[in-house]
């Protein structure tokens, strides 16, 4: 054999090796790509989800709200209407008539007994309001029957200023009483009374 055949035969054999190993590394290279399935998930890779801020429910929004309050004069002659603004949360309009009804203006009178509380009001859908007060609206009563008057017509007539409110029941810790102050029937519900309303 010439030593130009041997040298050709040389030169094939290290062309098939380089070109074994080149396949060889790009096959490897490529199966290092190829998760297998029963592989666990990298670490790096893994997501933790984001916690994302709570979401605030449609009903828990401040507004502000023009409320209309009637306070009894000094007398107990008649009520005397007083238009506030505030900020009510929730829709909890009810709620924030009554802390209102607390703080009287200048020269009128506080028409809830000390210590009174609303436990609880609903709204029926034909316009009755219930209200549950804490048995300190009867216990800390200490008007007549024109006193009684004012008591319950000053809220009577403020609660009824909202649209959706046309009369209401009061009950005491849950239970309705038949005169809860004395003289006026409030075994059914109360309407609005205009009679009551006077200027200052």
């Amino acid at each position: 054999m010439s030593r130009h055949t041997l040298k050709t035969l040389f030169l094939t054999i290290v062309t098939m090796l380089l070109v074994g190993i080149f396949l060889t590394g790009c096959t490897s290279t490529k199966d290092a790509t190829v998760k297998s399935p029963s592989d666990p998930t990298p670490k790096a890779l893994e997501t933790t989800p984001t916690p994302s801020a709570p979401v605030t429910p449609s009903d828990s929004t401040q507004e502000s709200v023009k409320l209309t309050l009637y306070f009894p004069n000094a007398d107990a002659s008649g009520l005397i209407a007083t238009d506030r603004t505030v900020v009510i949360k929730d829709k909890e309009v009810i709620k924030a008539m009554f802390k209102e009804l607390e703080t009287p203006p200048s020269g009128l009178e506080k028409p809830l007994p000390m210590g009174t509380a609303l436990l609880s009001a609903t709204v029926s859908a034909d316009g009755l309001a219930t209200i549950n007060l804490s048995t300190d609206f009867q216990k800390n009563f200490g008007g007549g029957s024109a006193g009684e008057q004012m008591t319950m017509y000053s809220i009577v007539n403020t609660l009824t200023t909202l649209p959706n409110i046309h009369s209401v029941q009061f009950l005491l810790n849950g239970k309705k009483q038949d005169g809860i102050l004395g003289h006026l029937d409030t075994s059914a519900p109360l309407k609005r009374n205009v009679s009551l309303i006077s200027k200052r």
